[in-house]
């Protein structure tokens, strides 16, 4: 962060000072907590005598803050530091108030802060921090410098919120009308009819005898039922193609042909007879396909295999195409970074780098071999971001998340690709058994 930034910060400070008389902001007073295993933890809970609250423009900066935490830029802005695991341990005697991104947002879970002023001082010590105890040239120097830039793009969209700051009114629901059914215009049908009588309701007359509680009840009788439904009885001969075989009324001319059939092809003891098919109790036989040369099938399989070829490059192609354009598949834009943010010392980023651009070229060229081979490459590819980040909860999420694409897409891609595989090879088998026996040497010449 340049000193341009800081005037920046100083003039935010100085708006939100000058706002008018208002509510005066209490003193802001954190006690410094000592490390424990070589992280700082600050507090997160409001204290007593300074409680939050909730303003319009903190709500703008929390919109901020989540923006910061996915981006990329943010890696080493999002825990506390680890002053054990990354072996620094003189990192807490040049940082006496360590600050982080997730700090800040469980602060805004908890109403901690009390103005937007609050918020840009924890900000301002995230970057202050990196800048005393990081070089220029350093990885997260540059990082923070990004990750700065993009806080003060988000800012210079909150001028109206930072020239007034007010409580945020809480948000009342209303509630929700009942829906009113319209008059429908059709005819009604008699169950409708029926529904829509008006239910008489017997008003009780005083002059009328009242039942007394020693007096026997009435007996009920069973009324009978004056129009009961008329169901119509579904002889055998009416079944249906889809009804399970059972008992049939047979003609005399069926009896006679299914006699014929058991003659001709008598039942198996024990066992269904081969090539034969079970139709409602009549056996009918199943002639067998032609079957093919040997040698035409093997001549056929050579001209069909650069045609499956181009098929699954086609369709490999699209699915790459397909994952790239997905939000979360931004891990995978550039192998090359992984060498500056990644947090697995053991990682080695020269074994196989794979990325978007890199599957590309691989498909367009002679490294394509097949569809199960793009398949590996892909599975290596989010195999190789889940091991060199094992810490990131952004990228991890972002990785399992692109599985779960690539899972989906593959299944449908490939039940498109069998179908069109299965129709380019009818297509040239048809052609191929039209021609001519030297037709054939001359094609596979």
């Amino acid at each position: 962060m340049d000193d341009r930034r800081r005037e920046d910060f100083a003039k935010a400070f100085n708006v939100l000072a000058n706002q008018g008389p208002r509510e005066q902001r209490p003193p802001r007073c954190e006690p410094r907590v000592r490390p424990v295993n070589g992280i700082v933890r600050p507090p997160v809970m409001p204290p007593p005598n300074r409680k939050g609250r909730v303003t319009n423009f903190l709500l703008k900066l929390k919109t901020a803050v989540n923006a910061m935490l996915r981006h990329p830029s943010s890696l080493h802005f999002r825990q506390p530091v680890d002053a054990v695991n990354l072996k620094i341990g003189n990192y807490h005697e040049k940082i006496a108030y360590p600050m982080d991104l997730n700090t800040i947002k469980k602060r805004f879970e908890n109403t901690y802060y009390w103005g937007g002023a609050d918020v840009l001082e924890d900000i301002l010590l995230i970057f202050d921090n990196c800048r005393t105890y990081n070089s220029p040239d350093s990885p997260v120097f540059k990082a923070a410098v990004t990750l700065c830039e993009i806080f003060w793009l988000r800012m210079a969209k909150m001028q109206r919120e930072l020239h007034n700051e007010c409580k945020a009114e809480a948000k009342t629901r209303c509630p929700r009308k009942a829906a009113i059914p319209k008059p429908s215009t059709l005819p009604k049908t008699p169950r409708q009819a029926k529904a829509s009588i008006p239910v008489k309701i017997k008003v009780e007359n005083k002059d009328e005898p009242q039942l007394k509680t020693d007096d026997p009840l009435p007996s009920f009788e069973a009324v009978p039922n004056l129009h009961p439904k008329q169901f119509t009885p579904v002889t055998p001969a009416r079944r249906g193609r889809g009804r399970p075989p059972g008992p049939r009324s047979l003609t005399r001319a069926d009896a006679g042909r299914n006699a014929i059939i058991s003659q001709a092809f008598p039942a198996h003891h024990g066992q269904r007879p081969p090539n034969f098919l079970k139709n409602y109790g009549t056996r009918v036989k199943v002639e067998p396909l032609p079957v093919e040369p040997v040698l035409d099938r093997l001549r056929l399989k050579a001209i069909l295999k650069p045609f499956d070829l181009k098929i699954e490059r086609t369709y490999g192609q699209t699915l790459v195409k397909a994952l790239r354009c997905r939000v979360d598949s931004w891990p995978f834009n550039n192998s090359s970074l992984w060498m500056h943010f990644g947090q697995n010392p053991n990682y080695d980023f020269h074994d196989e780098p794979l990325d978007w651009n890199i599957l590309e070229k691989m498909l367009a060229g002679e490294q394509f071999k097949s569809w199960d081979w793009l398949l590996i490459k892909l599975h290596r590819m989010l195999e190789n971001a889940m091991s060199c980040f094992i810490e990131c909860p952004s990228v991890r999420n972002a990785t399992l998340r692109t599985f779960e694409s690539f899972v989906e897409l593959m299944r449908d891609y490939e039940e498109r690709m069998a179908h069109v595989k299965a129709t380019a090879h009818e297509e040239v088998r048809l052609k191929f058994d039209a021609m001519t026996p030297s037709e054939k040497e001359e094609l596979l010449k």
